[in-house]
């Protein structure tokens, strides 16, 4: 497990941005808490495979009931990283594993994240 943020700093609904290593290894990904309950994503829309947000950690519309893809202003919910509005509506977020363990978020992924990085790189469609 990789320790990714400490669950009482994240604002209820909030987000944090966590990447972890670099270049072809970097996984982005944004950490969202919401209704009391952490969840993972890799933070690329997935109509372009860019990031979500231009400003770092700027991930939630103004009332702050979706994540906002700020390339196309898709909208995405936050508990499910489904995009309800937008190019990619019905598309999903890719969720990460994480488990919550005495007060910090971890990623619990069967593979490490520059091999998870690098996968979904091959997957792109350009």
């Amino acid at each position: 497990m990789i320790f990714l943020c400490r669950a009482g700093e994240l604002a209820d609904p909030g987000t944090q941005n966590v990447v972890l290593g670099e270049g072809d290894d970097e996984l982005d990904m944004v950490i969202v808490k919401t209704q009391d309950t952490v969840h993972a994503y890799i933070n690329r829309c997935p109509h372009e495979f860019i990031p979500l947000e231009i400003f770092p950690n700027h991930f939630l519309t103004s009332d702050k009931r979706n994540l906002v893809c700020s390339g196309h202003g898709a909208l995405f919910e936050l508990a499910t990283g489904i995009c309800s509005h937008g190019p990619c509506a019905g598309q999903t977020l890719e969720r990460l594993h994480i488990v919550e363990r005495d007060g910090a978020v971890y990623l619990d992924e069967k593979l490490p994240p520059a091999e998870i990085a690098r996968a979904k790189r091959t997957g792109r469609r350009w």
